[in-house]
């Protein structure tokens, strides 16, 4: 089978490192596979490894194009779109490219209204399959926009699964919380907040520590917070596996992966009711959720709460990492395959 996948870019970020994942899957399984991009991100951000997605080891050929037509789009069985953008670029291919699939991993509705207007609409391009990566995302696309999906929600892989549950991360008395940092759509990721709360409650609490990862470390970042730049995967869950709390400030998530990730090593997760958090997430038993993402009383209070009774955050902790073992990439890539095969 001859898969294409189109993406707006291939810097790093969550959805790009879920596509990738999937390729990789689908060329295990004896797919042709080849990733597009365009050109011109390489010119908008640079010619470096992350734009070249070299941050990623990919076994399949990423192709950066000028511009996606049937000249520049060789002919195949499936060919994927992974965001708005690229929806409308595929829809505009001929039929040799292969059946067309959607692959919606958020509602993108952080525009302007025009743009916004431009997302909605392409819900209702001609497509031959669309898949959402959580029932909420599923519901929201019926309710709002009348647009039917398949739901196939991102998983972990189960060599980034904690083995087993360890009560004691050994900080020698102090808690440490983390958070994950993303300047792109800050309004929804919500992380100026995000500092300024762990700020006032590290003020009122001397034994906390602050730690943040991102892809790029921010200017001006307050003094007494680490910060873990661009991490690699086995970086990463050393990070999650020092971290006792771990603070999603966002007010929206399609899946959102660091949620999943820091369950998966045992970390408590504080979060909003959305995205992983929606699809299981149970308030007080496998995490915390929070109804007000903008709420300074809200976060100061439930990250005290967790200070204050170590056996709560040990039940959480527990819990949370026997929920996340039923939803392994291995499972779900499966999933997606199946329905490739039943399309092409």
């Amino acid at each position: 089978m001859k898969i294409n996948l189109i993406l707006p870019g291939v810097n790093h970020s969550g959805g790009v490192q879920m596509a990738f994942e999937y390729l990789d899957y689908f060329e295990e399984q004896g797919a042709d596979v080849i990733c597009y991009a365009p050109i011109k991100t390489l010119i908008k951000t640079g010619i470096n490894s992350d734009s070249l997605g070299k941050w990623y080891k990919s076994n399949f050929k990423i192709k950066f194009v000028p511009f996606f037509n049937n000249m520049t789009i060789r002919n195949a069985d499936i060919t994927i779109a992974t965001s708005w953008i690229t929806s409308y670029w595929i829809n505009s291919l001929s039929s040799k490219k292969g059946k067309k699939v959607y692959f919606i991993q958020g509602y993108e509705t952080w525009f302007s209204d025009k743009k916004n207007r431009k997302v909605r609409e392409s819900y209702h391009l001609p497509m031959d399959l669309r898949i959402s990566v959580s029932t909420e995302l599923q519901h929201k696309l019926q309710v709002l926009d009348n647009c039917d999906s398949e739901v196939i929600c991102n998983g972990i892989k189960e060599k980034y699964l904690r083995t087993s549950y360890k009560k004691n991360k050994n900080n020698e008395g102090s808690t440490i919380i983390g958070m994950p940092y993303r300047e792109k759509n800050s309004d929804v990721k919500n992380c100026k907040f995000g500092i300024k709360a762990l700020q006032k409650i590290q003020m009122e609490n001397s034994n906390l520590q602050i730690q943040l990862f991102g892809f790029k470390k921010p200017k001006n970042l307050p003094a007494g917070i680490h910060f873990l730049e661009n991490p690699s995967r086995k970086e990463l869950m050393k990070w999650y596996d020092s971290v006792d709390i771990l603070y999603i400030p966002s007010i929206y998530e399609g899946w959102g992966l660091p949620a999943m990730e820091g369950m998966a090593r045992g970390c408590v997760v504080i979060g909003s009711n959305t995205g992983c958090l929606k699809e299981f997430g149970k308030n007080k038993l496998n995490c915390i959720k929070l109804s007000d993402m903008k709420s300074m009383n809200q976060i100061t209070h439930a990250v005290q709460i967790l200070i204050e009774d170590k056996n709560m955050t040990h039940k959480i902790s527990k819990s949370a990492l026997d929920t996340v073992r039923n939803y392994t990439f291995e499972k779900y890539a499966n999933n997606f395959w199946n329905q490739l095969i039943k399309l092409a």
